[in-house]
């Protein structure tokens, strides 16, 4: 068999396994995937998936393109204050007025892995005073995890405070702030940044975005293999730096799904979630209606800075949904940490 071949033969086997999560469902208009949908089921049993060093994050493939419409429409409301996209060397960038960066050119910055356009339509008409960095690499938390690798993370920093300074017209611009945050794939860049432990985070969150390995033979997770997670969610449940982690109901065939992700990095901590069963739970603040049931809380968890919540959808509407989340999230719990 040809190396072409069998690397054909591989991705199949690998979007097979994972045809079930819908990690990727925000790349809509395939601009950073070209080529065909994922293949279909095989009857045959599923390759297991490989994760990331240490952090567990495994393969994903995204649904196909009718799959994603339905459940990932997000209204459009423009670029508020921002105006337009600025084009990074890696994903793009949106800078708020010049009012938002202080006089000694710093300023608060998001970036999001995995996504970038909803989170445009969601945050962009909100005046949050943020510097929002989106970048979208593929639909595999591989393509992620590898741009992120040796000097990558290091050079997408110094490229946003030199647009940063050339767009608001600020001399010395840097982000003195930085709030780290993905959705489904994008979780293989958070997996490398964490991983690297150099550079200070002061809010991490993870939007349906955290998978794990089962144990070979078994549907219980790997010991340790999500240790970087557990170390800042440990850090923040002491009053560290904020951390918000989001599950959906949505299953996996073959690994960990977020759920199962959530109980496990809770459990490493000694911790467990409470059931919220209240009829009367709705979105939060600033998800929109359309979410549906998707978005009802099913259980929670608070401790210091430490945030789990589960919500009640599955499938693409359910995954997709948890974008929803974002601008609560930072408007109720971020920014107010930030003294905002």
């Amino acid at each position: 068999m040809s190396g072409r071949s069998a690397r054909q033969l591989r991705d199949a086997l690998l979007l097979a396994a994972s045809v079930g999560v819908v990690g990727g469902v925000l790349l809509l208009r395939r601009s950073n995937a070209p080529g065909a949908s994922p293949a279909p089921p095989a009857a045959s049993a599923p390759a297991e998936p490989s994760p990331l060093p240490r952090g567990g994050e495994p393969e994903r493939a995204a649904l196909d393109e009718q799959e994603a419409q339905a459940g990932c429409d997000f209204a459009d409301h423009g670029f508020g204050a921002y105006e337009r996209w600025h084009p990074l060397p890696l994903g793009r960038l949106l800078v708020p007025p010049a009012r938002a960066i202080r006089a000694d050119g710093g300023y608060d910055l998001l970036v999001h892995f995995h996504g970038a356009e909803p989170v445009r339509k969601q945050l962009a008409p909100r005046d949050l005073g943020l510097v929002i960095a989106g970048i979208d690499l593929g639909t595999r938390s591989s393509e992620y995890a590898r741009a992120l690798e040796g000097g990558g993370w290091g050079a997408l920093l110094q490229a946003i405070d030199r647009e940063v300074a050339s767009a608001a017209g600020v001399a010395g611009a840097r982000a003195r702030r930085l709030v780290l945050s993905s959705w489904s794939a994008g979780s293989g860049a958070i997996g490398r940044i964490i991983e690297r432990g150099s550079d200070p985070i002061d809010a991490l969150i993870l939007l349906d975005s955290l998978y794990g390995s089962y144990m070979p033979g078994q549907t219980s997770l790997v010991q340790g293999q999500l240790a970087p997670y557990v170390a800042l969610a440990g850090a923040a449940a002491r009053g560290a730096p904020l951390f918000y982690l989001t599950h959906s109901e949505t299953p996996t065939s073959g690994y960990a799904s977020t759920r199962e992700a959530a109980t496990f990095l809770l459990s490493e901590l000694g911790a467990s979630p409470i059931a919220v069963t209240a009829s009367g739970d709705g979105p939060p603040s600033g998800a929109p209606g359309e979410a549906g049931d998707a978005l009802r809380l099913t259980r929670m968890y608070d401790g210091g800075s430490l945030y789990v919540r589960g919500y009640a959808g599955a499938g693409p509407g359910g995954h997709c949904a948890q974008l929803r989340l974002l601008p609560a999230i930072l408007a109720e719990h971020v920014l107010p940490a930030f003294g905002r």
